[in-house]
């Protein structure tokens, strides 16, 4: 076995493809370790939800999820260095590949290399999570049952909102910052809410009990859009860092009333679950 072969060989194992940033092989070994170490806690966090009563509960056949969590252990990882901002992508036709920025991800100085943040676990959780549903379709079975918004998609930042496949990793992601059971229903939502270090907008919130959600009492209304809604989410924080995967979600299931406040369904989000909706219309998605 020639060099080039024997360090393809150890880049497979440790679950990372390629490397397009010119990096001495001091700091490729940093970021190969950081990959690495956020990949294997994403791997065992997806393993345990799997592994869930709930969960196994909604598949149609146990052998589909047992084919999942043997999937899980050999997704890797293709390290690029973009300009422009994107995080990472994956592709249905590249089943079990990552793409990470190295540019979005990462701050280099020198010698070294650091996260920003839990950015890099973020953006892993969310690529992984559309790398299961993409494996479930291929099984059969059906990811999200009921995803359905307020509002019909006008525009292309509306769909990236909208869509079905963000949303599946979307719920991922708050499940796993809100330690969610997987079958919370809307009333269990606002609980995790109140008792986590969730902080909304600088707005006044009250309680909906029909249907279970949060009012938020804002000024500025632009009524019917998506990515309006999305945007008013954005400055929500949990633990001082945050969530776009969350302000996301919220904006889908949020509607302005005539009262000039925005509610927030969270019994619409309860009933989001794991099962199966069609492939994305573009071959990447974010």
């Amino acid at each position: 076995m020639n060099l080039q072969e024997n360090i393809s060989r150890i880049k497979n194992v440790m679950g990372l493809i390629s490397e397009q940033k010119t990096l001495s092989p001091e700091l490729k070994k940093k970021v190969n370790q950081l990959i690495t170490s956020e990949g294997n806690k994403v791997k065992q966090y997806y393993q345990q939800h799997y592994s869930k009563p709930e969960t196994v509960a909604k598949f149609t056949k146990r052998s589909n999820i047992d084919q999942i969590k043997k999937y899980i252990p050999t997704i890797k990882f293709r390290v690029l260095s973009e300009n422009g901002g994107r995080l990472g992508f994956v592709k249905k036709t590249e089943p079990g590949v990552i793409n990470l920025n190295l540019n979005s991800l990462l701050i280099f100085g020198g010698n070294d290399v650091k996260q920003k943040g839990t950015l890099l676990y973020d953006r892993i959780l969310h690529e992984m999570g559309h790398l299961i549903d993409f494996k479930m379709q291929d099984l059969g079975e059906r990811t999200i049952s009921s995803s359905s918004g307020y509002y019909n998609a006008t525009d292309g930042k509306d769909n990236y909102v909208d869509s079905d496949v963000e949303t599946f990793a979307r719920i991922q992601r708050l499940r796993e910052v809100l330690g969610l059971n997987p079958s919370a229903d809307g009333n269990e939502l606002i609980d995790f809410i109140k008792s986590k270090k969730l902080v909304f907008p600088n707005v006044k919130i009250s309680n909906v009990n029909s249907p279970t959600g949060l009012s938020f009492t804002t000024i500025e209304t632009t009524k019917g859009r998506l990515s309006e809604l999305w945007k008013f989410y954005s400055p929500i924080r949990i633990n001082g860092a945050d969530v776009p995967d969350i302000s996301a979600l919220f904006g889908k299931f949020s509607s302005y009333r005539n009262d000039g406040s925005i509610f927030l369904n969270l019994d619409l989000i309860g009933k989001v679950n794991v099962s199966t909706k069609a492939a994305p219309n573009s071959p990447e998605t974010n």
